[in-house]
């Protein structure tokens, strides 16, 4: 006896009760292979300062819920324009439930929800399963931004060329080529480490009442003023202390900032956030980054300094003020489009009220951190 298709008018859409939790945590682990605690929901949704409840749509089937569509609530600004704005994030649906129309129901369910009230417009950076159906709910694709890499440790295609040795030289012992590989990775990689430093500290003009302090976690009063120091007209995350104090709370990162003082005084940052194996730039202040470059390259060579030993760093938007000076590449353009997957990012806003028309910008209307790319 087979088992009945559902189809979508069989679930119920609705919005998030606080019993739902548990499920949503325990899915996310599924869905990204990433395990979420219930401090990271608190701090994300709960505690966020920008929405007055949690902004999550709920598709569930008996009353189990089995999809969910949130929202990371933010400001954004456009010159003396402060406008609410959530950012699509965390968008799932459990394995067995999908191709059943239930993004399409989350999707609708949310616009209804939410035009003519608050936020002003939707705006995200969707992967490549969602840009159809964002498109088909009036989701207009604006532009795209390139990742930005830097390789640092030639580890990895050693490895791979010791394993070819392997298979390809039989006089020697596995034990032997381990030992030798190893060395040679050891030797290129301190090499590598040492070309990067001696090439950072020469593109840098050295100022000598530059001070560099680093703290953790970033002090969101002192990114907030370097911030006001000189705000773009471009359409950004609104950064205030209050904003800067919830966004590094995250209890998933770790976030280390730089700030550079002049007679005292904070003139330019950079906040990092740290992996194992990486460090992403999330966030570069003054945000436009031509009225203290000097600064911002001292800093970028004092972070570069501190994870000389990491395999890459990360950057995204307009982060560094001259990318491929300090060897930064885009991974859109040889050489890294011929060994990475691009990770470009393709912006996608729209309008929910008579306010400002997200919808007919361009990308060059918009800056862009690491901030309003990573919603994790």
């Amino acid at each position: 006896m087979s088992t009945p298709t559902r189809t979508a008018t069989q679930y119920t859409v609705r919005a998030f009760d606080p019993a739902d939790r548990a499920t949503f945590l325990s899915m996310y682990e599924t869905v990204f292979g990433h395990e979420r605690s219930a401090d990271w929901f608190r701090w994300k949704f709960r505690e966020n300062p920008f929405a007055d409840h949690v902004p999550i749509i709920v598709a569930s089937d008996g009353g189990d819920p089995v999809g969910f569509r949130s929202f990371f609530a933010q400001e954004l600004r456009a010159g003396d324009t402060i406008l609410p704005a959530f950012q699509p994030c965390d968008t799932m649906v459990h394995p067995d439930h999908r191709k059943r129309g239930l993004f399409d129901r989350m999707n609708e369910r949310a616009i209804e929800r939410y035009t003519d009230g608050r936020p002003s417009c939707f705006f995200n950076f969707p992967n490549e399963h969602s840009k159809r159906g964002n498109r088909k709910h009036g989701w207009r694709e604006i532009g795209t931004v390139p990742a930005y890499y830097r390789p640092q440790n030639p580890a990895g295609v050693l490895e791979r060329v010791a394993t070819d040795t392997q298979h390809t030289t039989r006089s020697r012992s596995r034990a032997s080529e381990t030992g030798v590989a190893a060395a040679v990775t050891t030797k290129l990689r301190d090499v590598v480490t040492a070309t990067h430093r001696v090439c950072d500290r020469l593109l840098v003009d050295a100022e000598s009442t530059l001070e560099i302090e680093r703290t953790t976690p970033p002090p969101a009063d002192t990114l907030a003023a370097v911030y006001r120091r000189s705000i773009p007209d471009a359409i950004h995350t609104n950064r205030t202390a209050a904003f800067y104090r919830w966004r590094f709370d995250n209890p998933a990162q770790t976030y280390i900032s730089y700030v550079a003082r002049r007679a005292g005084e904070p003139v330019a940052a950079l906040v990092v956030s740290s992996a194992a194996d990486h460090v992403r730039l999330v966030e570069t202040l003054p945000r436009t980054l031509e009225t203290e470059t000097a600064a911002l390259e001292a800093l970028l060579v004092a972070a570069l300094d501190d994870f000389a030993d990491r395999s890459y760093i990360e950057a995204f938007g307009e982060t560094l003020p001259a990318p491929l000076r300090f060897r930064f590449y885009p991974d859109t353009r040889a050489p890294l489009s011929t060994l990475l997957r691009p990770t470009s990012r393709t912006l996608f806003a729209r309008n929910l009220t008579d306010g400002i028309d997200i919808e007919s910008t361009s990308a060059t209307s918009w800056t862009f951190s690491r901030l309003e790319l990573d919603t994790t």
